[in-house]
């Protein structure tokens, strides 16, 4: 830890006798030994750490970071890595990027702050997802056959025929669920549903990875669940949205050998094994 002289105090002068708050932060953070700090996960979780970190200790609400490419360089990650963990500190709300012009900063503070941790063994993690998951996108699927306009049925239109295809399925399963969020009209429903289908899509990578239990669905029954939900908003019925729903999700939550249990309204169909 940098010794501070007795006398001396923080400030932004760089007269004798002060010590500037960045160098400061620069001593502190160089001093620390890479096996004092905690180990995240993977990459993004580790630049996401280090930009937070920074960005306490260096930057003020409403200034303007570097651009993506100056940022990727520093940390050594690809700029694909960078913007995941630039849309992780968007999603605590300390980072916003406005189109065109760049990312800003937009919280320095520690906060309460929603996130979805893993102090738990894995499957009970996966359960904590999945219940979270339960409640928040079954409501979603009957607020969205109530809500959504017609650019929303378009943009389920177009996920869906993108789950037709292999190489872009993943991402458009993400897509069609994100588009249900965006359907209610309620900007926490988007965020929320946004960070937990994040989350859900890293589980089932590492499950794949790792040759765990995770059991891949059927590509006809995968769609046929999607295609459910989407008849049921666009025909307006709320009751027949969150009951597809719940069978989609009771499905996807038994390719990981989950159940979930207490939740279901009883009005869903039979769920479809696959």
């Amino acid at each position: 830890m940098p010794r501070i002289q007795q006398g001396s105090r923080l400030g932004a002068g760089g007269a004798e006798g002060e010590l500037d708050t960045r160098d400061w932060y620069d001593n502190l953070f160089n001093m620390v030994k890479p096996e004092q700090l905690p180990r995240p996960p993977n990459l993004v979780a580790t630049v996401a750490a280090r930009l937070r970190l920074e960005i306490r200790g260096k930057h003020a609400v409403g200034e303007k970071l570097a651009t993506e490419a100056s940022l990727a360089e520093r940390f050594g990650v690809s700029r694909t890595v960078l913007r995941e963990a630039v849309a992780t500190l968007r999603t605590e709300g300390v980072l916003e990027t406005r189109q065109g012009s760049g990312i800003y900063v937009a919280r320095t503070k520690d906060e309460p702050v929603f996130r979805l941790t893993r102090a738990v063994e894995r499957e009970r993690h996966l359960r904590s997802v999945y219940e979270l998951r339960f409640g928040l996108e079954v409501a979603s699927a009957g607020l969205a056959a109530i809500h959504r306009a017609e650019a929303d049925l378009r943009a389920l239109g177009k996920a869906l025929a993108a789950m037709d295809r292999p190489e872009t399925r993943p991402a458009a399963d993400l897509r069609f669920h994100a588009t249900i969020a965006a359907a209610t009209g309620n900007a926490h429903y988007q965020g929320l549903v946004a960070l937990l289908a994040k989350e859900l899509s890293g589980l089932i990578k590492e499950a794949n990875s790792a040759g765990t239990d995770y059991r891949r669905p059927e590509v006809e029954v995968l769609l046929a669940e999607h295609h459910r939900i989407h008849d049921a908003i666009a025909a307006g019925n709320p009751e027949a949205a969150r009951a597809a729903m719940e069978v989609h999700l009771h499905n996807s939550a038994h390719r990981f050998s989950i159940e979930i249990r207490g939740m279901s309204s009883g009005h869903g169909a039979p769920a479809v094994k696959g």
